[in-house]
């Protein structure tokens, strides 16, 4: 029998490869019959099977390769049909040519019997491994996927729970190092372009090729591997074995940072599979990330607020009192002088009144004066010349009044007119006032500028100077010191317009506050340092 089939080799696998192609599609079939791995996969089991009638040491070979192959398919994802069917084909063809043999009374079938009843025996056994081999594979890998889902859960549970920073990136190192079997792990968070911190676990050096691949990562947003001698690539299927993988952290097209897992020495196994894993873990991460700097923007928000609005009941209350006193300083002492007048008018009328109407005179220009100095307090609570004369002249006037009551020298660039919405400029008026409030205040120079134009549809507002400045703090920049509560209620006005705010201001070197305000556009601030 042996002889037959080394004899009729090429025949038995042409026959099988036609009648294999008329099976039912299947992933195993493409693969079997249309790829060069599968085509050699088909003679290496001819060829083993029919060492297999040499002995036991031959069989024993042949049953290890059936049972690899089970593994391999159920690792691969094919179903077991397939190989059933492969070895159904085989004693089909066999049987056709031995009877077309006997028929032609080449042989006697009687002779090889035993033979034949050795080989089915073999073929029965080949397949129970194969079948054993593919479904304790398949729930090997069931329960892996299992335990995988498990980790998930677990880890998503915690993790979306949690709003610490430090303890959100703790749990997904510590998780991640021991999921994937490494040494150590490393993540970066560079939620606004520019490193904000770097937490490893186990807590130790960072190495500097860890720095490399991940600025390259942050680079060109894309997962890297490295290999043990150095080499990155960005082809999981490049390198087999990697000693660093390294993932941008991202979600909903933000990104917030890299995670690295890596090996000191040696390499680690890392297909697809692992891969897919390692992008749920960080896409939980980026959503717990992101989450935590939105609590935390709400908390600062909520600070900046309170501030606020105990800024604005001061400021109310000193309005009050600044009105109390200018009404006091002003208005009653005229209207003091003008009821001293009436009275002495009376009397003239009276005794002499030749003298009346020069007294009559003098009365009129205090009333003049009286209703001079009520538009003045007026103006003080609302520019009424922003709606009867436009933005332009209300601020000359307020740079004009400013210079003259502080002797600071200030550059204006205004044009000559300039159509904006009504909010919009008492928006920029108030924001000039305050400004150049804070420069009176703290800068301590004699020089600052005023700047205002439009430029595509925005409306642009410079205000600066060149004094002592000031570090404004990275994280709550607008609740660190008191004095800046008036660039918190600066910031305030701008989003209340939908525009842009950029304060550039450093020790010795000065403020400049940049305003950009849309017509239709959203809102948005930023903050230089």
């Amino acid at each position: 029998l042996r002889e037959i089939l080394i004899h009729y080799r090429e025949d038995i696998i042409q026959k099988m490869k036609y009648l294999l192609d008329k099976e039912a599609f299947s992933p195993y079939k493409e693969f079997m019959l249309h790829t060069e791995e599968g085509k050699h996969r088909l003679n290496i089991w001819i060829d083993k099977l029919i060492r297999s009638l040499d002995g036991e040491g031959a069989r024993k070979v042949y049953f290890t390769d059936e049972e690899r192959d089970g593994y391999t398919r159920a690792i691969q994802g094919f179903k077991l049909e397939f190989s059933f069917q492969v070895h159904q084909r085989f004693q089909g063809v066999l049987w056709e040519i031995l009877g077309e043999l006997a028929a032609q009374k080449k042989m006697n079938l009687l002779i090889i019997w035993e033979e034949i009843q050795e080989l089915n025996e073999v073929l029965f056994k080949g397949y129970h491994i194969i079948a054993n081999s593919f479904l304790r594979t398949r729930e090997e890998r069931i329960n892996k996927k299992m335990s995988h889902l498990q980790e998930v859960f677990d880890y998503t549970q915690r993790i979306i729970t949690t709003f610490n920073l430090k303890e959100i990136l703790d749990l997904m190192l510590k998780r991640v190092t021991k999921l994937f079997m490494v040494n150590a792990s490393l993540q970066a968070l560079y939620p606004d372009g520019r490193t904000q911190g770097f937490y490893n676990f186990p807590m130790n050096n960072t190495p500097s090729a860890m720095k490399l691949i991940m600025d390259k990562t942050l680079k060109e947003r894309a997962t890297l591997f490295m290999d043990e001698r150095g080499n990155i690539y960005q082809n999981i299927d490049q390198i087999n074995m990697k000693r660093v993988v390294s993932v941008p952290i991202q979600a909903h097209g933000h990104y917030y940072g890299v995670l690295i897992i890596y090996n000191d020495i040696t390499g680690f196994n890392f297909t697809y599979k692992e891969i897919k894993l390692l992008y749920q873990f960080t896409h939980i991460a980026a959503v717990a990330i992101e989450n935590a700097f939105m609590l935390e923007e709400i908390e600062q928000r909520h600070k900046q607020l309170s501030l606020l609005t105990g800024r604005m009941i001061t400021i109310q209350e000193e309005e009050r009192r600044r009105l109390a006193l200018d009404i006091h300083d002003t208005l009653a002492q005229v209207l003091t002088g003008i009821g001293y007048k009436i009275q002495l008018c009376k009397e003239l009328y009276k005794k002499r009144p030749e003298l009346l109407m020069e007294q009559l005179d003098a009365l009129l220009k205090i009333v003049n004066k009286a209703v001079d100095q009520s538009r003045a307090l007026i103006s003080s609570l609302r520019p009424e010349m922003i709606d009867s004369m436009g933005l332009v002249p209300a601020l000359q006037r307020l740079i004009d009044n400013f210079i003259d009551e502080t002797s600071i020298r200030v550059a204006v660039q205004l044009p000559k007119r300039i159509q904006v919405p009504n909010e919009i400029s008492i928006c920029l008026f108030r924001i000039v006032q305050e400004a150049l409030m804070n420069v009176y205040k703290h800068a301590e120079t004699d020089d600052a500028k005023v700047i205002l134009y439009k430029q595509a549809g925005n409306i642009i507002l410079v205000v600066a100077d060149r004094g002592k400045g000031f570090e404004m703090a990275k994280d709550t920049p607008w609740i660190k010191d008191q004095d800046k509560l008036g660039l918190l209620s600066i910031k305030e006005r701008v989003e209340a317009v939908k525009g842009i705010l950029v304060i550039d201001a450093g020790i010795n070197r000065g403020c400049r506050i940049e305003t950009r305000i849309p017509i239709v556009r959203g809102a948005k601030t930023h903050v230089k340092n």
